[in-house]
């Protein structure tokens, strides 16, 4: 049975499930952007959609592209390729980041968000039926291809002024767009997609540059395959505005996504004007939160004065244990910064600096988060067994040693 990873038992067979991952190199070999760009993202099979879409995971803090494996088997090579590029086009342009067209209705803006994509001058000819495209269908009218998504929402906002049911005959865009944009999330919920534009933007950046610059390691640039030099030029204009998150927010969306619950049992009293109150619960809410704060002189004192600062703000709602460390854990320096309290930046130590120890520290005790403020001038430490995320400055993120590849770094500008 190890052998047989993809598949599944339905019914008592063994049916074949399709991997989109497994033919990435084939369909966008020609296509160096989006092949670097797909590379960057994770591909999963999910049928409880019909096609395909490129959505935001909460749970990983990023985007991934999705798609039906029953849908995907069923297309030709050729028409693969482009349901991918279609997706890829979507990250690329910003629609799923930062929901352009944000004044119009979703439906709207979805359908002008395709007939942009759809109507380029590198997916038209090979454009599939079931898709909207500019000269047939419910949108026959239009006779522009390659125009913004912008132009398209225009045209479909003044025909509907003199049609209400314009462009309205059953059939929308093929594709997922229901995460797009952060409508209607809280202020944790978009914190979180902000992680995930951050994380599409740089992956779009190191894409293009790449095309345009190669890799920084003395390999020639990829070029940009079929990408038109107006589209080339859009997809940089939107790398250089991306979005850039604000340290302190992501800090403290860090700091409430470790709150812990304590339960306790506790008894009410039956009463019989208050029939259904029964045995319950009493829970109340703590953050228990280690911030490991590298002493090693190289740390600058305008990166930890800032993190005070923050930590001053952040008691407000949480504890914290201060960890000063720098080739060990100094235990007898080590306190708790209680829920509501003011304190000064202090540095109490100046050596080298190891990241097992502070880490080591923190996996023997019950923390539920553990920030390690420092300027990376470590090797890597062993596995933390809570989440852990790092806040450095650009020196830190430019000459440190260490860079995490599977934990959050927090950089101040500076």
């Amino acid at each position: 049975m190890t052998k047989v990873k993809e598949y599944e038992i339905m019914n008592g067979m063994i049916e074949k499930t399709y991997r989109l991952d497994r033919d990435i190199y084939h369909l966008l070999k020609d296509e160096p952007f989006f092949a670097l760009l797909s590379r960057q993202l994770d591909k999963r099979p999910d049928d409880s959609i019909p096609t395909a879409g490129i959505k935001y995971n909460p749970d990983r803090l990023s985007y991934e592209i999705i798609y039906n494996s029953k849908f995907m088997e069923s297309l030709t090579p050729e028409v693969k390729k482009w349901v991918l590029m279609h997706e890829l086009y979507h990250a690329s342009l910003g629609h799923c980041q930062h929901r352009k067209l944000e004044d119009l209705d979703r439906n709207t803006a979805n359908q002008a968000m395709d007939l942009a994509i759809n109507s380029l001058s590198n997916m038209k000819d090979n454009a599939p039926e079931f898709v909207l495209m500019p000269g047939r269908g419910q949108f026959a009218d239009i006779t522009l291809f390659g125009q913004s998504a912008d132009w398209y929402a225009n045209h479909i906002q003044k025909q509907r002024n003199i049609d209400p049911d314009y462009g309205n005959d059953g059939k929308g865009q093929f594709d997922d767009h229901s995460d797009f944009g952060d409508d209607g999330l809280s202020d944790d919920e978009a914190m979180g997609k902000q992680i995930a534009d951050k994380k599409l933007g740089d992956a779009i950046a190191k894409a293009a540059n790449e095309c345009d610059y190669g890799d920084g390691k003395g390999g020639e640039p990829k070029g940009w395959g079929n990408v038109s030099s107006e589209v080339r030029k859009t997809i940089r204009e939107t790398v250089q505005n991306r979005f850039k998150l604000d340290p302190k927010k992501v800090l403290a969306s860090f700091i409430k996504s470790s709150v812990a619950a304590d339960k306790k049992t506790s008894v009410t009293k039956r009463n019989r004007r208050l029939p259904g109150k029964k045995f319950g619960r009493r829970v109340s809410h703590r953050a228990n939160i280690a911030v490991s704060i590298d002493q090693s002189g190289s740390v600058s004192d305008q990166l930890l004065a800032q993190v005070f600062e923050w930590l001053n703000d952040f008691a407000k709602f949480a504890s914290f244990t201060v960890v000063p460390f720098d080739h060990k854990v100094f235990e007898e320096k080590v306190y708790v910064w209680k829920k509501g309290e003011k304190r000064k930046k202090e540095r109490v130590l100046c050596g080298g600096t190891d990241f097992d120890a502070p880490s080591e520290f923190v996996n023997k005790r019950n923390f539920d988060g553990h920030i390690v403020v420092t300027d990376m001038m470590a090797s890597k430490p062993v596995r933390s067994n809570c989440q852990r995320l790092w806040l450095t400055d650009t020196y830190g993120k430019r000459y440190g040693y260490y860079k995490p590849q599977s934990e959050r770094m927090l950089v101040l500008d500076g």
